[in-house]
Order: structure tokens, then sequence, then C-alpha cells
């Protein structure tokens, strides 16, 4: 078999490989969240119930302990895997020493552990998971078959990319992360690599979870006022991600592998759970905060609020030693954010709509603070199903956000 066939046979493999694992994942997610807040999966019509609306159903107290349990997983878990299982190979690192690929038996355990914790509550995203699961077993056959560097490496990141799509139901979006963030080309080859096996995941992950639609909204407002507000607002959002990025970087405090690192886990996430008493939307990955802003659940107070509060938790998170993504969290903070500013705009300026605004504000947060601008822009559209008609505003949010972020960068840097 020929170096071309091998590949595009590993691909195939690893395409359905990764609809599988986000299938799994996602349901085993949503397993721990029903039996840790106590909540069933469905109401009495049928209807889903959300985490979000599961964990404000839970007498605070219960949110304390899950939370305390959670510190408990987040502590003792990556301890014992940093201090007896092999290092762990990030995708980024992989990518640069394909061959090596990633030590699959840790890194099955690694993303097992992100998304109980993050089921149990811990505020980050539940994204790398499945990627990183994805790109596990993609390792398994890079050796089996033969393959070269640069096979091994696109294998890796097409296999990334497929457990994004699967697990937020997002083909295309999975398909620039690949090309935009994880590889940084776009031949030919790469665009039918990532397009195949993202969709291929995507389809098989809908045979179990169905085609879920992440965030279904009203229909969303489009307005001229909105153009000139994403436009005004994007380097207002950009400095908040580049900020964002700063305040995460120092973290965590101490080396995974220390014993102290467990009852460290313990206090911040005793500490997260006291928060959830009075503010249950900073639990989970971020998708409470942001179904409240999009569909206009609340004030511009409240949303400001929710901004500060899920940023600490965030931190305190990351520096306690735990894993996870920061797609969703950052979202959260962008729309927060967008939505408050929004009602800033609306006293004194032409009215344009406040929920708009949040998906708006959550695309270009997401997209500066994770370096996508492209796929950023992509993955909102999808997560929301929202019209074209947005794409202008976001696009032009997302212009002004990283000219203002190259800018100051530049500035840093002469």
């Amino acid at each position: 078999m020929t170096q071309q066939k091998k590949l595009w046979a590993a691909l195939l493999l690893t395409g359905i490989v990764g609809g599988v694992v986000g299938m799994v994942l996602t349901e085993l997610m949503h397993f721990i969240q029903h039996h840790a807040y106590g909540y069933a999966a469905f109401r009495a019509n049928g209807t889903p119930i959300s985490f979000r609306e599961g964990a404000e159903q839970a007498a605070p107290l219960r949110r304390l302990a899950v939370l305390a349990g959670c510190g408990v997983a987040v502590g003792c878990g990556w301890w014992a895997l940093q201090r007896f299982g092999r290092p762990l190979v990030s995708i980024q690192t992989a990518l640069k020493r394909p061959l090596a690929g990633l030590p699959f038996g840790e890194t099955v355990c690694h993303a097992l552990l992100q998304i109980i914790t993050v089921a149990l509550g811990s505020p980050l995203g539940r994204e790398v998971a499945p990627r990183e699961m994805s790109s596990a077993f993609a390792s398994l056959w890079i050796k089996r078959l033969g393959l070269d560097e640069d096979s091994a490496r696109l294998l890796i990141a097409c296999a990334s990319g497929a457990g994004l799509a699967a697990v937020y139901n997002v083909p295309l979006a999975g398909t620039l992360f690949v090309l935009e963030t994880l590889l940084g080309v776009w031949t030919q080859q790469a665009v039918a690599a990532a397009l195949l096996t993202s969709v291929l995941a995507t389809a098989v992950a809908r045979l179990g979870l169905g085609d879920v639609q992440q965030y279904p909204l009203p229909e969303l407002a489009v307005n001229q006022a909105l153009l000139w507000w994403a436009a005004a607002a994007g380097p207002l959002l950009g400095g908040a991600a580049i900020l964002f990025q700063r305040t995460a970087k120092p973290f965590p405090l101490l080396k995974r592998d220390n014993i102290r690192m467990v009852p460290l886990a313990l206090a911040a996430f005793v500490a997260i759970g006291f928060i959830s008493m009075f503010v249950p939307e900073i639990l989970g990955n971020g998708k409470a905060g942001n179904q409240l802003v999009f569909a206009g659940l609340i004030d511009w107070q409240g949303s400001l609020t929710l901004t500060a509060l899920k940023w600490a938790a965030v931190l305190l998170a990351l520096a306690a030693g735990a894993y996870g993504g920061l797609i969703t969290p950052s979202m959260m903070l962008g729309s927060t954010l967008a939505f408050a500013s929004a009602a800033l705009w609306n006293t004194f300026l032409p009215h344009m709509p406040s929920e708009t605004a949040a998906v708006v504000g959550a695309t270009v947060f997401l997209g500066v603070s994770m370096n996508m601008p492209l796929t950023a822009v992509v993955f909102i559209l999808e997560l929301t199903r929202a019209p074209a008609a947005l794409l202008m505003p976001l696009c032009a949010g997302m212009a002004t956000a990283v000219a203002a972020e190259k800018a100051w960068k530049n500035r840093q840097s002469a």
C-alpha cells in the first residue's frame, strides 16, 4: 500500500473514531451532571433540562459539596497521573514530533479526568478531552502503518479537529481549526483531509447525539447600529481577551507532581463552590452564562457580575492545576462583557439588540484569546445557526479587534 493510501485509510478511521469519542464523552458528561446535581435529563413534556437549570435547582450546599469532590478529583487525579504515568504530551507538542505521538493510556485517563471534572462543575471547557483522546487513538496506527512525518502530523491535527467537530456538532469549524490553528497551512491535501475527518466525525456523533443545536435562540435581530457597535467594541473586547491570556499565563501555581497540589486543588474548588452557592451560573464550561445573555434573561449589572466571577473561577481552577479547554469560558467572558457594553451604547446612541451584541462579543473574545479569528466566526455561526446577516457585524468586530491586537503587540515589541 502506498503512503497516500495508508494516510487516507488512517484519516477515514480517524473520522469514525473521533465521532465515537465525541459521542461517548458527551454522554458520560451528561450522566455525571445529572447524578451529581440530582436533576432529570428531560421534563415531563419531553424537552431537555440544561445543566444551567439543573445546577440552579440543586441546593446551595449540594453545589458546594460537589465542587469539593471536584477539587479532590483534580488534585488526586492529576497528581497521580503525573507522578506515576508517562509524561503527558500536548497536541501542539505532538505536532512538532508527530512520529512519537501521544502516550495512549495516560492521554485517555487525562481526557476522562477533564470530562469528569467539567461535569462536576469545573469552570473550564470540555473540548480538549475529545481532541486529545482522538489524537491518542490516531497515534496508535502511525507506526503500524509506517506513516512519514508529514502524514503523521496531518493525521494528528485532523484527529484533534474531528474531536472538536464531534463534541460541538461543528464540522466546518472543526475543519478551519485544523487549518488555521493547528497546521497553519491551506494546501489542497490538508483542506480535503480536515474536511473528511471533521464531517465524518460529526456524522458519526449525530447517530448517538442527534443533530443538536448547542444554543437554540430566538431569531437574532441585526441592524445598522449593531454594525457600528461591533466595529467600535472590537478593540475593547480584544484588549480584554489579551488581558485574560495574561492573567491565565502564570498558572498552575505548583507542578502537578507535587503532593501539595491536592490540598491546593481542594481549597480552590471549595472557593468556587462557595461562589456557586450564590451564582450557580459560573459552573461548567460557560454555556450557562451564554444562554442567559443570548436570550436576554439577565440585566447588564448581572452580566458584569458574571464576567468578574467567571473570570475568577477560571483562574482558581487553573491555579489549582485543573486541565480543560478555554473555548466556551472565553465565549462567556466575551458575551457577558458585550451584553453590558451594549446596554451602555443603547443609553446614548441608536438602539441595537443587546442579545445579538452578546453573540458578536463571544465571537470576538474567542477569536482573539485563542488566536483563531476565522474559526471563531464559523464556530459561533454553527453553534447558534444565526442568520447570514450576522456575518458583517461578526467580521467588523473581529477585524478591529485583531488590528488592535497586532498594533498593541507591535508596540510592546518595539
